[in-house]
């Protein structure tokens, strides 16, 4: 799974987090490529389940996303899992 930092902006292009921590997954099924994630960021990010956001990668890429769960990771941190809505470009 690779890991890349990245940065976490609303629908309206509002930056939510910056330098966020993120373990990538990319898989194909039935030909069509699918990708979701764990990204770690503060208590402070407010990520909420079931809203859409978009990720731009340190690689350039960017994808809109779906927040699954945002859960206590210890400390300040949040782990959320999150599922792309289309394919990373």
């Amino acid at each position: 799974m690779p890991f890349h930092r990245c940065a976490i902006r609303q629908e309206d292009g509002t930056l939510v987090a910056e330098e966020v921590h993120v373990a990538l997954e990319e898989t194909t099924r039935e030909g069509v490529v699918e990708w979701h994630a764990t990204i770690t960021v503060t208590h402070l990010a407010g990520l909420v389940a079931g809203q859409k956001y978009r990720l731009v990668l340190d690689d350039g890429r960017s994808g809109e996303f779906l927040v699954r769960r945002n859960t206590y990771a210890g400390g300040m941190n949040r782990a959320v899992a999150i599922h792309g809505m289309g394919p990373l470009q």
